[in-house]
């Protein structure tokens, strides 16, 4: 039996590179080192008292377009972003950023819920070919700030 892939660097690497994104959008927010159920990230507007959890769900195949999601029973993320890195391909081989742009997807806990399906097993996942207009979805920060209230 071959020995799976390991990819946890790239699931890290995923959860800093959206990080880094929204910082860069202004919209201050910190890594959850320890293991957090149902988030990666946190985002704050302290003058508001408000916060943001965001669960990161990372593909890393070249073109990979579904995300197994947590079960019901764990605690509820804010936000999503689906972080499609087209980092490897189908024999592990590192696709450099040059050949093939990573792709940040953010929706709210209620798109996820609206598109989400179902598999044979039980597990609930999401299908980006399948969200309607998801091009819209691309690196949108907006939805954070608005629901955060950043200016």
């Amino acid at each position: 039996m071959k020995k799976k892939f390991n990819t946890k660097l790239f699931s890290e690497g995923a959860e800093f590179l959206v990080l880094s994104k929204l910082l860069l959008a202004r919209i201050e927010t910190y890594k959850a080192y320890e293991n957090q159920e149902g988030y990666d990230l946190i985002s704050i507007n302290a003058k508001k008292n408000l916060s943001a959890k965001i669960q990161v769900k990372s593909k890393n195949f070249r073109g990979d377009s579904s995300f197994y999601l947590n079960k019901d029973n764990k605690t509820k993320s804010d936000f999503y972003v689906f972080a499609q890195t087209n980092s490897l391909t189908r024999d592990y081989r590192v696709i450099p950023d040059s050949e093939s742009k990573p792709n940040l997807y953010i929706l709210d806990s209620y798109e996820v819920n609206k598109y989400k399906k179902i598999d044979k097993k039980g597990t609930p996942y999401l299908l980006l070919s399948s969200l309607p207009d998801k091009e819209r979805h691309i690196e949108d920060w907006s939805k954070i700030r608005k629901f955060l209230k950043v200016k």
